[in-house]
């Protein structure tokens, strides 16, 4: 049980519960008393249909550790504990959606739930009962804290590359909730120095704001963010307002080498505004109206020597017009346990959301020829045994423009997570992408960030491929320094793909692999390491006999 030092209160006096101090001895039997994961959560169902209004809300933030307890109390826990500026309880109490006097709503609270998750900073939370009075319950809102402050040294090593990351970052700076981060990194493509700076509560409203500038070997990211997001299935509107202007190398790659590079230029703006049409059970529509505009110019591409230009368009475009969009949305989310991470709770939404947007460019409002862009997404989740889960997303996007259709991109995968085995997540993972006439910048590889991590990176390049993984996540009880999980994974990857030059379908290339996966416990960041050894059971030139896999580089 957490305790629980810090406690910010705010309260009506006619709402305040006087007796008695627990509403659990009012639940029928068989409920369960604790609230955590929301599929524990039915007591709050229990409120909602007997019509409770909310009394006091209480705020609790629970600091890094929790030195009360047995064997947590040691000399690192409270010194992290003395470095790290808890979160102020009005942070939190800016989240929440759901005041003093509001009727009880399980499905609100949920929300509130969900969106604390997701927050960075944010480790644990838990929305509780606190004593109740008549049809009125008071409400304890647990938030414990993540270690945010990170500044040290990041290594990742995947297909024969390492990238590395200093950084300066802290994910709830001063206690105030905001993201700050200055740093240098060298990627897999590039090296540069970054800053950014992110406010999830602009003033403590519900707008928010991003500012981020990268000084890069190849150019500069510069880009600026602020809008009010939809927090909450019912709220009415949303509003989004972005620019950024992009200028850097476009990285070719084939067999892992670097065969050519483009100097690209980007310029983005776009206003967007949401309306919300209905809300009825767990189904909504929303409509979505904007402008964009967008260009891109191409320099003079560079060839390594010994190798030939790929056949690409390189084509300067402008592209000015107004937007607009359709989202049907299902709020079926349920909470989960290691799916993706170690010991943290995952929500997932098992129910459909359906995105469809559609952009006009004509000429006389300055596109450098007339056109047209769809794009339509779905995303769905469901449960099938009971002990596992399936997340499924399908996307398409194509532009019409001079009577053909140009940078056509389609993307179908699924992932299935079985928990029948005790301590252990079955993982099986496959997809299939495709291109017509794509643009530069969206072109496919397989290797080893792409998932074949066996193999070097960027190490086929083409316009379609097919992909899969089978992988089995074993947690131990483990735990070293009361901070890190120690778990076990192998696994295997597959791919093939459509090679853009000469045109033809490759090898289906395999790897085997395995090691251990560590799970962090406290920080807001890398959550779960892998230190493994991947070896490609059907060999190339310049692929080594076995490879060393670092970092979180797996995505599902």
């Amino acid at each position: 049980m957490l305790l629980l030092p810090v406690v910010y209160a705010h309260s009506r006096p006619e709402l305040d519960a006087q007796e008695p101090h627990s509403c659990l001895a009012l639940l029928p039997p068989g409920m369960s008393p604790v609230a955590g994961p929301w599929y524990d959560a039915d007591q709050w169902i229990w409120f909602t249909h007997q019509h409770y209004r909310v009394g006091r809300i209480r705020i609790r933030v629970v600091n890094v550790f929790n030195t009360s307890r047995p064997g947590e109390n040691t000399w690192y826990a409270r010194l992290a504990d003395f470095i790290h500026i808890k979160t102020l309880p009005s942070v939190i109490r800016d989240e929440l959606l759901f005041r003093t006097g509001d009727p009880v709503s399980a499905r609100t609270l949920y929300e509130t739930e969900r969106n604390l998750r997701a927050l960075p900073f944010v480790r644990i939370v838990i929305i509780e009962p606190d004593g109740c009075h008549g049809h009125v319950v008071n409400i304890q809102v647990v938030e414990k804290d993540a270690w945010t402050l990170k500044a040290n040294f990041q290594f990742t090593h995947v297909g024969g590359q390492s990238e590395y990351h200093y950084k300066i970052k802290d994910t709830d700076f001063l206690g105030l909730g905001k993201v700050l981060s200055v740093g240098w990194e060298k990627t897999f493509e590039q090296s540069g120095t970054l800053f950014a700076y992110e406010d999830p509560a602009i003033m403590g409203s519900h707008w928010t704001g991003l500012a981020q500038y990268d000084h890069l070997s190849d150019g500069f990211l510069k880009e600026l963010t602020v809008g009010r997001p939809f927090y909450r299935d019912r709220d009415p509107w949303a509003l989004t307002f972005t620019g950024s202007s992009q200028e850097e190398n476009l990285d070719l790659f084939e067999n892992g080498t670097l065969t050519e590079y483009i100097p690209a230029r980007i310029n983005d703006f776009s206003i967007d505004y949401g309306r919300l049409l209905g809300f009825s059970h767990d189904t909504g529509e929303r409509f979505f109206v904007g402008w964009s505009r967008r260009s891109e110019s191409y320099g003079t591409p560079s060839l390594t020597p010994g190798y030939s230009a790929l056949p690409l368009a390189l084509i300067d475009r402008t592209e000015n017009g107004p937007t607009v969009g359709w989202q049907l949305f299902q709020d079926r989310y349920r909470s989960f346990e290691n799916i993706r991470l170690i010991d943290r709770v995952e929500d997932y939404n098992l129910g459909w959301t359906i995105n469809a947007d559609w952009s006009y460019d004509p000429a006389w409002l300055g596109s450098l020829t007339s056109s047209s862009t769809l794009d339509f997404s779905v995303d769905t989740g469901t449960r099938i045994f009971g002990e596992d889960l399936l997340l499924a997303s399908a996307s398409w996007q194509a532009r019409r423009q001079a009577n053909t259709w140009q940078n056509e991109i389609g993307e179908v995968q699924g992932t299935y997570y079985n928990q029948m085995l005790p301590d252990q997540t079955l993982v099986f993972h496959g997809g299939y992408q495709f291109e017509v006439n794509p643009e530069p910048d969206n072109l496919l590889y397989i290797g080893g960030i792409q998932g074949l991590r066996g193999y070097p990176n960027f190490f086929r390049l083409g316009t379609r491929l097919w992909s899969g993984t089978i992988e089995d996540r074993i947690v131990t009880p483990i735990e070293f320094f009361h901070t890190f999980v120690l778990g076990f994974v192998v696994y295997a990857d597959w791919a093939r793909i459509d090679e853009l030059s000469p045109s033809r379908w490759s090898r289906t290339y395999q790897d085997v692999g395995g090691g251990i996966r560590i799970g962090d416990l406290r920080s807001a960041y890398g959550q779960v390491y892998y230190l493994t050894v991947a070896f490609p059971t059907v060999h190339a030139p310049g692929v080594p006999a076995s490879s060393i896999v670092i970092g979180d580089i797996v995505n599902f």
